[in-house]
């Protein structure tokens, strides 16, 4: 019985810590206590196809009062998640109509102009202007057959280890392509200012010679460690077997090569942007490209692999759980783009921003210009978080321009 009246004395007494127990609660701001609205269309301009997208950035501040370590107190302004108020106290105007949602798109290009701003409570953002894009004409598709050079360490290697040595299958190239053709389509990206590139990309179904390919677009060249120079392999050790070897180099007038070399990404890969153009009478040179030339033989001699052909880290190729195998953002440097990272990437569309004003495990950026907005360029840096599946028509453009005047970049046809 003492047993008994002892256990029940224990649970009431927990039960009376319980009802003591402070009841931690994040305070919850109201809409009339916002101070301070920060609003961002997210690009400064829009295309009015229905398909590219303002993602709107907003944010909410409230003035609190934080005693200092003197006794004094001193104002600063709290972050509030908007998305916590009641949503009928926010909104977001465009040309003066309200909106609901936090996305806009249009196909009405009767104004050049849109005005926008965000409203919680009674306060007001600052009124922000973006400029409405024609749609632009659907390009003629063009075709580039794409052979992989798979560099493929030798079992015999006495640096191989069975136990995690992965090869690269042809399943791998088959969804390494897939995946930048719907880039280079613009199929699941909405960037404002996105557009279809009118590029596919397909694996060669034969060899330089005509036959038909076991394996489609796929060479597999074996390497060992007698290719190595120093104790580690570089990037000058697999250029030096390309330029030595015929079979490494299909023929540039009709397949893009493409090396898949065994290097991790922090290895340089040298400069791979298209360094030439033929510019038509009357034309402007394209920028960024300096090196004029009147024809294919007044190409400086270069090696094969620097001025003709396309390199891809192999580890590229495993990107982990869940992760597509991205290579959009190789191709498009080879065809003459810059990173959005740079400070200057002769594209006027393109959104830019530097690491030193970011988070760098977040979306969002803060743009050179000062504006939020949510990064998705194929141009972003990949080592850092991006959706990279869109490419602007600027950057469109000017891809096309380069496969037309560069004399080792236009191995491409309009058949389907």
């Amino acid at each position: 019985m003492k047993k008994i009246l002892y256990i029940i004395g224990v649970l009431l007494l927990f039960q009376s810590c319980e009802k003591e127990s402070f009841p931690y609660e994040t305070y919850q701001a109201n809409a009339q206590e916002i101070d301070s609205v920060y609003f961002s269309p997210g690009s400064r301009s829009l295309i009015a196809d229905g398909k590219a997208t303002l993602q709107f950035v907003l944010e909410a501040f409230r003035k609190v009062s934080i005693a200092t370590a003197n006794g004094t107190k001193k104002d600063t302004m709290m972050f509030v998640d908007y998305q916590t108020l009641p949503a009928d106290n926010v909104q977001i105007f465009v040309d003066g109509k309200a909106q609901q949602s936090m996305e806009f798109t249009t196909k009405d290009f009767a104004k050049q102009e849109l005005t926008l701003y965000a409203q919680i409570g009674k306060v007001k953002s600052k009124v922000k202007t973006i400029s409405l894009r024609k749609p632009p004409v659907a390009a003629t598709k063009r075709v580039v057959d794409v052979v992989f050079h798979v560099f493929e360490l030798e079992p015999t290697d006495p640096s191989y280890d069975p136990l995690t040595y992965q090869p690269i299958e042809q399943r791998h190239l088959e969804q390494a392509i897939a995946y930048a053709n719907l880039v280079f389509a613009n199929a699941n990206g909405k960037d404002p200012n996105g557009a279809n590139a009118g590029i596919e990309f397909r694996l060669a179904k034969k060899n330089v010679a005509g036959a038909n390919l076991a394996l489609p677009g796929y060479n597999k060249i074996m390497y060992n460690s007698s290719w190595r120079a120093s104790s580690f392999f570089s990037l000058t050790d697999f250029t030096k077997k390309i330029n030595a070897a015929n079979a490494y180099q299909w023929n540039k007038d009709k397949f893009l090569n493409i090396y898949l070399l065994p290097l991790s990404a922090s290895n340089s890969l040298g400069i791979q942007r298209a360094n030439y153009q033929i510019v038509p009478p009357g034309s402007a040179p394209i920028p960024g490209v300096v090196n004029i030339v009147n024809s294919i033989a007044d190409v400086p001699t270069m090696d094969f692999y620097t001025t003709f052909g396309l390199g891809i880290h192999r580890n590229i190729f495993f990107p982990g759980m869940d992760r597509n195998i991205e290579i959009a953002s190789y191709l498009g440097v080879y065809y003459g783009l810059y990173r959005t990272t740079v400070v200057e990437d002769y594209v006027s569309d393109t959104r830019k921003y530097t690491f030193s004003n970011n988070i760098t495990n977040s979306l969002l950026k803060i743009g050179n210009d000062g504006e939020k907005f949510l990064a998705n360029n194929a141009l972003d840096d990949i080592r850092y978080p991006s959706l990279r599946n869109s490419f602007t028509l600027g950057q469109v453009e000017r891809m096309r321009l380069i496969m037309e005047r560069s004399p080792v970049r236009s191995n491409w046809t309009t058949e389907n």
